[in-house]
């Protein structure tokens, strides 16, 4: 997917762009994508896809093991 990524002084946008008054900063980056057509595909996640994708096991001995860390 190709995108555009500038650095733009904020008061170039005033004209394209609702920006609020006490918007404190002059220059903005700007990132623009490619819309997608209307009929364009949505594909669907599926979450089942990404199960056991860490392999962690035991992990309520993981996070215990980590929050100790903290504490020490």
């Amino acid at each position: 997917m190709q995108a555009i990524r500038q650095i733009v002084e904020t008061k170039k946008l005033k004209d394209l762009i609702d920006i609020p008054d006490d918007f404190s900063s002059e220059t903005v980056e700007v990132i623009v994508f490619p819309m997608l057509p209307a009929d364009a595909e949505k594909k669907q996640l599926n979450p089942e896809q990404f199960f056991g994708v860490s392999h962690l096991e035991h992990v309520d001995q993981l996070l215990e093991a980590m929050r100790d860390e903290w504490e020490h």
